[in-house]
């Protein structure tokens, strides 16, 4: 889906990375961080020290090593929220237009059960979403770099935390918001010369969206962890047909090559409704609850939960791993005149939203999320697009259990000029979509990806462009 119209940021310093990224080429999972009896969750939202390098090349923090220790100890912090963008929270106009890197650190104990069983215990930090480009360092050590604003990333840092029980465990985040011609979605510099109106070497962020370009740590921080021989990811599609709802499965498990898997499909009443071993299968539910959107079905957003037990031999002794993952039976096709879920035309009905709010910009905020959700039910609203960018998981969440279809769009937007359609953007979207469907395959009420939005598809370079992407895409995902 494409809803389509008829060098000096290297000098600057703003930009001294290797771009890496994860997609489904590689062999790691993104599941959503759950609770399980042997999986731990502990959060890191809320207040941490903050500083924006203001240095001319803005590379201080990494000429004086800031990472190296305490954030407070290289110069003055703030206070900064998480999650939040750090634009609209101080009194301070140039924080509010402030371009390059910014550095978040927070300090946290550990529970001791997480450092003792270092044989069978898995310490990772995730990341919900930084915008625009993060490298992270635990207790001084780089675990993870990550390009891109809007998708989660991860890191184990087992071996650097279990090796100190009792210490704390510093967190320090780099952040970029810098956009180029090569970022999703792209940008350009601009050094304003005329030194008569502006100080010698300032510089403005151009883009060509028409929303601002929020940044910080925009959704959850969390360390979680899994046994040593764990559920990295799963894979669920669904079909149905007559008084048979049929849900296959893959299952991708890591750390061991000798174990067992078994799953329970249970109703939202915590009845199980089939069963299956081993890493790939089918399951089938008689008389399905099928998963509706809102407002086609008295029930929508019926949610069945695949509960996926690993066992395996870690140190001689027995060690499990549970992870439950939300699912509902459903399915999607398209005919010549009409969009079919469930085999009934469905009208998308519905709004283009942001994620912005005053005061704490694309932070997660689970007020307005209530809030908006419940607008959206009084207006009759079954769907929206997420422009410009991929939304928060915990957005994706309540849209799968209210019924609410999404069309799944990644940062592509403001794709204007013959230089955001070259190699290097090319390879960098096709891991974006990656990222993306790695994050949201599962999901109900996910029925088509969009992978741009409103580009200059005129231009000569954008036709292969995007034809590369929607193949790749397609290629990733078939089901949509």
């Amino acid at each position: 889906y494409i809803r389509c119209k008829a060098g000096q940021e290297a000098a600057l310093g703003i930009l001294p990375w290797t771009s890496v990224g994860m997609g489904l080429g590689s062999i790691t999972g993104m599941l959503y961080p759950r609770e399980s009896a042997s999986r731990e969750l502990k959060e890191l939202n809320g207040i941490w020290s903050f500083r924006a390098d203001f240095s001319p090349q803005r590379d201080k923090g990494f000429v004086q090593q800031w990472y190296r220790k305490p954030l407070r100890q290289s110069g003055p912090v703030i206070d900064m929220p998480v999650p939040a963008s750090f634009n609209e929270l101080t009194q301070d106009p140039s924080l509010r237009q402030y371009t390059g890197w910014v550095w978040y650190e927070k300090e946290v104990l550990l529970p001791r059960s997480w450092l003792l069983n270092a044989l069978n215990t898995r310490v990772v930090l995730r990341v919900g979403s930084a915008h625009y480009y993060s490298i992270v360092w635990v207790n001084g050590v780089n675990v993870t770099e990550h390009e891109g604003g809007h998708l989660p990333f991860e890191a184990d840092i087992s071996r650097i935390v279990q090796g100190s029980p009792g210490a704390l465990c510093r967190i320090t985040i780099a952040l970029n918001n810098t956009l180029t011609p090569q970022t999703l979605p792209p940008g350009s510099i601009q050094f304003m010369r005329d030194e008569s109106k502006y100080p010698r070497g300032y510089f403005v962020q151009n883009t060509r969206f028409d929303f601002f370009n929020y940044a910080g740590i925009h959704r959850p921080v969390v360390l979680y962890t899994t046994p040593s021989v764990y559920i990295d990811d799963i894979t669920v599609t669904t079909a149905w047909a007559g008084n048979i709802g049929v849900v296959r499965y893959e299952v991708l498990v890591m750390g061991n090559t000798r174990y067992s898997l078994s799953l329970n499909l249970r109703e939202k009443e915590g009845k199980v409704v089939a069963t299956g071993k081993g890493p790939i299968g089918e399951l089938k539910v008689v008389e399905p609850k099928l998963w509706w959107p809102y407002l086609m079905n008295e029930n929508p957003g019926y949610l069945y939960y695949l509960e996926v037990k690993l066992s395996a031999q870690v140190g001689g002794e027995l060690s499990e791993d549970v992870y439950t993952l939300p699912i509902g039976i459903r399915t999607v096709h398209v005919t010549s005149r009409q969009f079919l879920i469930n085999g009934k035309p469905f009208y998308f009905h519905g709004v283009n939203k942001h994620e912005d709010a005053d005061i704490r910009g694309k932070g997660l905020d689970w007020a307005l999320i209530v809030k908006d959700f419940n607008l959206l039910q009084w207006l009759g609203a079954n769907s929206f697009r997420t422009s410009h960018y991929p939304y928060a998981e915990e957005i994706m969440d309540l849209c799968d259990a209210y019924g609410i279809v999404v069309i799944d769009e990644c940062p592509g937007v403001g794709m204007k000029d013959p230089e955001n359609f070259g190699n290097k953007s090319l390879a960098h979207h096709l891991v974006v979509m990656e990222e993306l469907i790695r994050r949201d395959k599962n999901r109900p009420s996910v029925v088509m990806w969009s992978v741009a939005n409103e580009p200059a598809s005129e231009l000569l370079p954008a036709a292969y462009y995007f034809k590369t992407v929607i193949a790749h895409t397609k290629a990733i995902d078939p089901t949509r």
